[in-house]
């Protein structure tokens, strides 16, 4: 599994784009950054996008990335998420007001995109990985994603709070290799991460506490840029050295992470 970093933050500024990872060329983890971040060859080859939830910050990039490669590609890019999260989708983003409704587009017989569902509780094979969700702590429906391939797996928190289910699976997974949490408040801000349904370093650092896997690198997305420098010197001053802030840009290959773990 190779993971590379299209945007990590949980805003825009210059320099700073939102949630998204691309994962063996095929699979987006959440869209919030794609046409900006890939050229139209690469924007082509994606087949699968598996959504946390439907804030705008981590979808906003799929109207593009239809509209760019609805003459390009024979097949459908399918879209992955809860029931819930996609009937988001279909009544604020892709209802022919918003955005046209691309699961019609050229026609219904023959759309750019496709919508389906992710039962809860069990597996289901995408793109040549197994990938189960759990809901975590977030205003509107959101889920938490573990990804199992080959040679390691990894967990995405998605948005969220203090939660549970996501941690239990986690701990359940022998060959976990990277553990991806959100963060996006400093610490003195800590009343409206909990209103927003987002962590602090403080509550990082809680969570961590029970997922119980400190032999795991964590991965911490989803900072505010207006509070980065807060936000990094209170993260440094856990003394965790699993934790480092991610980059947009940075290439991971869970092979090489598995191995070195053993």
């Amino acid at each position: 599994m190779r993971i590379r970093v299209l945007g990590s933050y949980g805003a825009r500024l210059p320099g700073f784009q939102t949630s998204s990872l691309l994962i063996d060329e095929r699979i987006l983890l959440d869209a919030g950054t794609v046409t900006a971040a890939l050229d139209l060859d690469r924007q082509t080859a994606i087949d699968h996008v598996l959504l946390t939830h439907a804030h705008l910050d981590h979808m906003v990039d799929l109207a593009f990335l239809v509209d760019n490669v609805l003459t390009l590609r024979r097949e459908p890019i399918t879209i992955w998420a809860p029931e819930e999260v996609l009937e988001s989708l279909r009544r604020h983003l892709f209802n022919d007001v918003v955005w046209p409704d691309f699961s019609r587009i050229p026609d219904a017989g023959r759309p750019i995109l496709r919508y389906r569902p992710l039962p809860a509780g069990r597996s289901v094979s995408i793109g040549g990985l197994q990938v189960e969700w759990r809901r975590t702590e977030h205003p509107v429906f959101t889920a938490g994603y573990l990804l199992r391939g080959g040679c390691g797996s990894i967990l995405f928190s998605g948005d969220t709070a203090a939660t549970e289910a996501i941690w239990d699976l986690g701990r359940a997974c022998e060959d976990l290799a990277m553990v991806f949490l959100e963060v996006s408040f400093p610490d003195r801000l800590g009343p409206l991460a909990r209103a927003s349904g987002h962590l602090t370093p403080a509550g990082v650092a809680a969570e961590l506490e029970k997922l119980g896997r400190p032999d795991v690198p964590v991965m911490l997305f989803h900072v505010k840029p207006q509070f980065l420098g807060e936000v990094e010197q209170e993260i440094k001053e856990l003394g965790d050295e699993r934790l480092r802030l991610l980059k947009g840009g940075e290439v991971f290959d869970i092979a090489d992470r598995a191995r070195a773990a053993r």
